[in-house]
């Protein structure tokens, strides 16, 4: 099981069962939204879990995926 508050594990798990790496989603983060964002910069970003909820909005968007947010029973 994933740790759901780490963001990187996430990312990369969809990642991986896209058959996509890194470098692959920010290229698609970047195309789909207009940004020049560096891999080094994305990195650091994933690395240090400092993303922006907005920004993982729009990476997982730019994959193909969205967030959903249920409430516990």
């Amino acid at each position: 099981m994933i740790n759901n508050k780490d963001l990187k594990e996430v990312i990369m798990l969809i990642a991986y069962r896209e058959g996509l790496s890194q470098g692959d989603i920010l290229d698609k983060y970047n195309a789909a939204y207009n940004k020049n964002l560096t891999k080094q910069s994305f990195s650091r970003s994933l690395k240090e879990n400092s993303l922006k909820y907005e920004m993982v909005f729009d990476i997982l968007d730019a994959i193909g995926y969205t967030i959903e947010i249920k409430k516990k029973i």
